[in-house]
């Protein structure tokens, strides 16, 4: 933990009330990022107050990461040091909400349960169902990239946000969007701070278009023998012209791993297709009655219409796989992989292949068919034994290697501090890392904005 000066930490309340300056030992534990504690917590309630603290943040070199729920701190590499945490959770309210446009404008501090009780009202809602919804903050989930089991219907956040406010690393309150900031003209700005982790500025406003809830949805779980007709089925699909919101591939480690958190009903050891239809009583009908022809046709083991009590279990699932995984071994590292759905299968089967020969377990989540996600686990899921650290790190390595061999950039979405250490989280950065820099240097010069989080040592 950073050690300020006491005379400097009496100056913070300048800036907040004195009560919104926190530093008791329990509430600095909880903003640790990966072992970095702050020396004090600010709560700010207005972007003009972020302003004046990032201003005195920049003037004394104090590195501030921005928090929430914080729930997803250990996205990332560590930062190179810590003075600061700016707790944007205080900052929670609905600013505009126009339901005749279908658009939004909220503050960053939201949490994605609390938005969605208020959207539901108005009849409609917000495709983002992240993992930890109750408390993660909306602030949060745009500054970490998260991603949801509704991507291959709704698309991804950059889809359906709007615009943002944010404040750079120099105190100045710009805004992207409706307008853009005028050194990049021409760019959609706020889109490259999505998965910024809070490196280029503090995020105080975040504008969406919202969607008109369904008047129903079905869920159907096809079950098959192995991968190879599991994305046969897949292919199938996408030819047709069905119009899923949901598909997610598991496979029958991520099936294991559902079973014991409430989705018992599932088949055992099988390959599962999962599928999300939406809209009124004929298009839901339509559906079913397809995607059962096209099981048959690719010889699927079961075909099953679920009902809303195993669907809503289900569903929570697939948007809580990371802490699914990391319940059943809190040491899992889990990857985060885009690839072409013509390479998933092949990739699939080395990637089991390594695993094993590792001797470590693994759950495997496909998303929208462009996503993989692989969390390398113990061999015994259910005896919540950590993993022999040499034994992790030796099969993450060639895991990475795997994967970046094989034409793919993989992110470890979670790990332990000493896989982070020796391999890091980030894809090698590529011929944009240059740009990266200068938006760095454009956006926080002082690089106090969570040093050294983000791809390229950002």
């Amino acid at each position: 933990m950073s050690q300020l000066a006491p005379s400097l930490t009496a100056r913070l309340a300048d800036f907040v009330s004195p009560a919104r300056v926190v530093a008791d030992a329990s509430s600095l534990a909880a903003c640790r990022v990966d072992g970095r504690s702050p020396s004090a917590i600010l709560q700010p309630n207005s972007a003009p107050e972020i302003a004046e603290i990032l201003r005195f943040a920049s003037a004394e070199q104090l590195a501030v990461i921005p928090v929430g729920g914080k729930t997803h701190l250990g996205i990332g590499m560590p930062p190179r040091y810590y003075d600061l945490a700016l707790d944007l959770s205080r900052m929670n309210k609905i600013l505009a909400c126009e339901p005749r446009d279908l658009t939004l404008g909220i503050e960053p501090g939201i949490t994605c349960a609390d938005l969605d009780r208020e959207l539901r009202e108005k009849g409609q809602f917000l495709p983002i169902a992240p993992p930890f919804e109750n408390q993660a903050t909306l602030g949060g989930i745009v500054a970490a990239g998260i991603d949801s089991p509704l991507r291959y219907g709704y698309g991804s956040t950059r889809d359906f946000l709007l615009g943002i406010e944010f404040v750079t690393g120099e105190g100045l309150v710009s805004k992207s969007g409706g307008r853009v900031v005028k050194n990049v003209t021409g760019y959609d700005l706020h889109k490259l701070f999505i998965g910024s982790l809070g490196t280029l500025g503090i995020i105080t406003r975040l504008n969406f278009r919202t969607f008109p809830l369904p008047p129903r949805r079905q869920m159907f779980v096809i079950a098959f023998d192995d991968s190879s007709r599991a994305f046969e089925f897949c292919r199938a699909l996408v030819q047709s012209p069905l119009d899923p919101k949901v598909l997610e591939v598991l496979d029958p480690g991520t099936a294991a791993l559902f079973q014991s958190r409430g989705a018992n009903f599932l088949p055992p050891d099988s390959w599962l297709v999962v599928i999300e239809a939406a809209g009124h009583e004929a298009a839901l009908a339509r559906h079913e009655r397809d995607l059962a022809v096209i099981s048959r046709e690719t010889r699927a083991a079961g075909f099953v219409s679920l009902g809303e009590s195993q669907r809503d279990p289900l569903f929570g699932c697939l948007s809580q796989f990371p802490s699914i995984a990391l319940a059943a071994t809190p040491t899992a590292a889990i990857f985060r992989v885009p690839a072409l759905p013509s390479a998933i299968p092949t990739l699939l089967e080395k990637v089991r292949g390594l695993a094993g020969d590792c001797g470590l377990a693994c759950a495997i989540l496909i998303r929208a068919l462009g996503l993989i996600y692989v969390a390398l686990l113990s061999s015994e899921q259910s005896s919540l034994e950590p993993m022999a650290g040499s034994q992790l790190l030796n099969c993450s390595r060639s895991m990475v290697e795997l994967f970046i061999g094989n034409g793919t950039l993989p992110t470890i979405e979670r790990c332990p501090l000493e896989v982070k250490s020796a391999l890091g989280v980030w894809p090698p950065p590529g011929d944009e890392n240059e740009i990266a820099m200068r938006l760095k240097r454009v956006f926080d010069p002082q690089e106090i904005l969570s040093p050294g989080r983000f791809r390229g040592s950002i």
